[in-house]
């Protein structure tokens, strides 16, 4: 493939001007927003503190790295709701069943991202778990995702969630 000497001119003043690394970069943070992690828990005592005192449920997200699934349940239906003045009613915190990273557990110890999914069982991904200050389920998961219904099964699990957290 031959360039015309104009279009060569123009493609090496763009990329001595980093115009073309700026859209790649564009294009690269877009990838990596959609990517990122919600909220990630470091001491769970907390968190438990933070239930009890905002009365909201804590909605745990266990997620893969790459999982395409997972990508999508946290850009439509998560991260919207951390732009929402209170979150939605929930606080949202994103955990990968094969993680390693450490975190404080309710007793003090360190427990890893992987641990904390298998207390929950939770074998495949994408899974959103909510739980009182105790990490007790408050509602039943949900387990993969069906994006015809996902939002309804979402706002339905935290309606029932902040309605067993207020019964106490």
């Amino acid at each position: 493939m031959t360039i015309a000497p104009r279009r060569r001119r123009l493609l090496a003043a763009l990329l001595a001007s980093g115009a073309a690394g700026a859209c790649l970069s564009s294009r690269a943070m877009a990838q990596r927003a959609a990517e990122a992690a919600l909220p990630l828990p470091a001491d769970l005592r907390a968190l438990a503190r933070q239930v009890r005192r905002e009365r909201k449920p804590l909605l745990l997200f266990f997620t893969t790295p790459g999982c395409p699934y997972c990508i999508e349940v946290r850009r439509s239906y998560l991260a919207p709701r951390l732009a929402q003045p209170d979150s939605g009613g929930v606080l949202i915190r994103e955990l990968s069943i094969v993680g390693e990273r450490r975190l404080i557990d309710l007793d003090g110890r360190p427990i890893t991202e992987r641990a904390l999914a298998a207390r929950f069982a939770v074998a495949a991904v994408p899974v959103v778990r909510l739980v009182d200050e105790r990490l007790q389920p408050l509602s039943d998961p949900l387990i993969g995702l069906n994006a015809a219904f996902y939002e309804s099964y979402l706002q339905s699990a935290i309606d029932a969630a902040r309605a067993a957290l207020a019964r106490g």
